[in-house]
């Protein structure tokens, strides 16, 4: 499984028009369903958020509910899912994180102290770093801003970057791997494929994260908030085209070999494999591999593109 780099391109171009499709489709029928009502949101996180939908993906749908009042939203939003399934768009399983409808005002709030548990930090941080609109656009937008302002204060100084922002990306990222370990201990689920998901996408969206908060130095704080909302407001492999321009090749050319490995069913049912089963496939040491080279070009971004004299870098370290 090795692509050249011509075609890489062509290969990610697939990922994300399957995505769109699936996107419009899923627009459509919000807005059959629901008109204009404005008292929710529909959002989606993942693979189809950031235009990565593959063969195997499911969708991380998402409620934020505006006016506090839950109960029916649950209705709506079961109502949705169950019309999704209908079409074959595949839910994942029951009990996950977004199996409830989420207060956007909750959201906001809560950051940091003890009621911001791993549901808080993982629904707040995937909103911002991947998430999507399906529907109630003008209000998805406008709480992506509203989130922004917390993590941007009007006092912080131009030659400061958004520290505040960044502390809570690198909690995430530290959370999702030590809940790795969680989640696979005692060998009943399959570790393979979330080894590498995490070895892939999960630090693609955590570096694509870091990324954005580096381009809020020497800015005013409305324009550290604009950069985020314009930044923020594209999946993330386009936002680090943007910002990194051609030494991003060699990492997105690994990444898509990711995406078509993910994206054949032989090679899935390998890496879905239960307990250790899965570690020892030629596929997954294949990948292993390419995952390690993955995050060394990544790092030599970091290094090289800001410097080690720069504020992320130093923030990273201590």
């Amino acid at each position: 499984m090795c692509l050249g780099t011509q075609n890489h391109d062509q290969l990610l171009d697939k990922f994300n028009k399957d995505s769109f499709e699936k996107l419009t489709l899923m627009r459509n029928l919000a807005k059959e369903m629901f008109g204009d009502r404005s008292d929710f949101i529909i959002g989606v996180n993942g693979s189809l958020a950031r235009r990565e939908y593959t063969s195997g993906s499911d969708v991380d749908l998402f409620f934020l509910v505006l006016n506090q009042e839950i109960d029916p939203i649950k209705e709506k939003q079961n109502d949705f899912r169950s019309r999704l399934c209908d079409i074959g768009i595949k839910m994942p399983a029951s009990g996950g994180v977004f199996e409830e409808p989420l207060p956007s005002n909750d959201m906001l709030a809560t950051i940091g102290g003890n009621d911001d548990t791993n549901i808080f930090i993982t629904r707040r941080l995937l909103f911002l770093l991947e998430g999507d609109w399906i529907f109630n656009k003008e209000s998805f937008d406008l709480t992506r801003k509203l989130l922004i302002e917390r993590y941007v204060d009007e006092g912080i100084e131009d030659k400061k970057i958004c520290l505040f922002l960044l502390n809570d990306i690198i909690r995430y990222w530290r959370t999702i791997c030590v809940d790795y370990e969680y989640k696979v201990y005692g060998g009943g689920k399959a570790k393979a494929i979330r080894l590498i998901k995490l070895r892939f996408s999960r630090m693609l969206l955590y570096f694509a994260g870091v990324v954005a908060v580096g381009e809020t130095k020497d800015l005013s704080y409305k324009d550290k908030r604009d950069k985020l909302n314009l930044l923020l407001s594209e999946p993330p492999i386009e936002r680090l085209r943007s910002v990194i321009g051609d030494d991003f090749i060699l990492p997105l050319q690994l990444y898509a070999e990711f995406l078509t490995a993910l994206d054949d069913p032989e090679i899935r049912s390998q890496l879905d494999q239960v307990g250790d089963e899965g570690l020892s496939t030629e596929q997954y040491l294949l990948l292993s591999e390419k995952a390690r080279s993955f995050k060394n070009t990544l790092l030599h971004i970091l290094l090289t593109k800001l410097g080690t004299a720069h504020p992320v870098i130093k923030a990273l370290l201590l």
